[in-house]
């Protein structure tokens, strides 16, 4: 009591007039509420209350990390965040009991998730240009090397786990290489800018992928931050529809001959799980429920330079329709109105086409995707839910 006698009069009038303003329990909020954003783009927030905010300012968040696509929430003893390029975890050190923030290995399970499976390094020294990572058997070299040192190297991107490759990318034709957190992208036509090499969108793929709640919730005051809200949302609103555009009238195509259609190929297979396989050479798809192939549909492929890729992927993104645009040789190009789109890798989609009717003639046509005919792509947009597996193979 001596020490409170000491403490002068106005002393202890303020710190009681503390204690009825601030409750025990309304402190952390207030200070959660001075250490947060909301990013009207993607509409999450991202607060400091298990230190997610600290970390993505620390390693450029907006340009390495990206913007949050989910609430923090917990997972297996851990809080996790997902954002379009990536994952953070917090979790308590088991020693010493501090908060441990760290990105999480979003491209390692993205890869598994759709059943990627990359060829072994060749030979090769270590020298300047190169590094060789003895712990996953993969290399490093320029210039996915001076951007993997220069932006956090493994505690953010993580070792190698493949070498570097072309993929079809929702960006077009690029230069990829995967990590165990990331995916690095190497634009040709930005050689020489800031945006040469960029990390993909592959935290938001693997939210979608393992059906994450993603929807946009409202902002309880925090500061914003980030890009606007997009004009339009990309799903109808919750009341009647207004009819969808006929798509454009297209010229009358010219009629092909009957195609024998193909040997089916069995998989021996238990249980009803569905997937889709579709055969490059044959220019055919096939559909799977178990062992019991319940439907099947001509394709058209991509193009030479285009090819459409092959492996084990899985539907991530449908869309009831889409305008898709690209860049074919220097000319660009949009199509619009393209219905029952269903996304499996990248910017490649299972899709209805309304402009061309030579599936399963052994024309390829297409950008890269897997053209339908409309009939086959609104039957396979209502069977196939969103993890759906497709196997591309020749």
């Amino acid at each position: 009591m001596r020490l409170w006698r000491n403490r002068p009069a106005h002393l202890l009038a303020l710190l009681f007039g503390l204690v009825l303003a601030f409750p025990l329990g309304a402190m952390p909020y207030a200070f959660a509420q001075s250490s947060a954003l909301y990013f009207p783009v993607t509409g999450h927030h991202l607060t400091d209350n298990q230190g997610f905010l600290s970390f993505w300012r620390a390693h450029d968040g907006e340009r390495l990390i990206g913007y949050p696509v989910t609430e923090a929430f917990d997972a297996d003893g851990q809080t996790v965040q997902y954002f379009t390029k990536g994952r953070l975890e917090a979790q308590s050190d088991p020693d010493s009991g501090a908060l441990v923030v760290r990105a999480g290995r979003v491209a390692a399970e993205y890869s598994a998730a759709l059943f990627r499976e990359f060829a072994p390094a060749p030979a090769r020294r270590a020298s300047a240009n190169v590094q060789i990572f003895e712990s996953t058997g993969h290399t490093l070299r320029v210039p996915f090397l001076d951007f993997w040192q220069a932006n956090g190297g493994e505690e953010l991107f993580g070792a190698p786990i493949s070498e570097t490759s072309w993929e079809l990318t929702q960006h077009g034709q690029r230069q990829v290489q995967y990590f165990e957190r990331v995916r690095l992208e190497r634009a040709p036509s930005m050689a020489g800018t800031a945006d040469a090499i960029q990390v993909a969108d592959l935290g938001r793929a693997l939210a979608l992928l393992r059906g994450l709640d993603t929807a946009p919730v409202d902002n309880w005051g925090a500061e914003l931050a980030g890009p606007p809200a997009p004009e339009a949302p990309q799903s109808g609103p919750l009341v009647a529809p207004t009819p969808t555009p006929a798509p454009p009238a297209a010229p009358k195509p010219k009629p092909v001959p009957a195609v024998p259609r193909p040997e089916v190929p069995h998989r021996a297979h238990s249980g009803g799980e569905k997937y889709i396989v579709v055969n490059l050479s044959k220019q055919w798809m096939y559909v799977f429920e178990g062992d019991e192939q319940v439907f099947d549909a001509p394709v058209s492929t991509g193009r030479d330079g285009m090819n459409t890729p092959t492996g084990n992927f899985a539907i991530y993104a449908k869309f009831k329709i889409q305008t898709m645009r690209g860049v074919d040789h220097g000319v660009p190009w949009v199509v619009p109105n393209i219905p029952n789109v269903m996304y499996i890798a990248g910017g490649v989609a299972l899709h209805g086409t309304y402009w061309h009717n030579r599936f399963g003639t052994g024309a390829r046509l297409s950008h890269g995707c897997v053209n339908l005919p409309l009939r086959a792509a609104a039957w396979l947009y209502d069977w196939a839910p969103m993890g759906t597996p497709v196997r591309v193979t020749y």
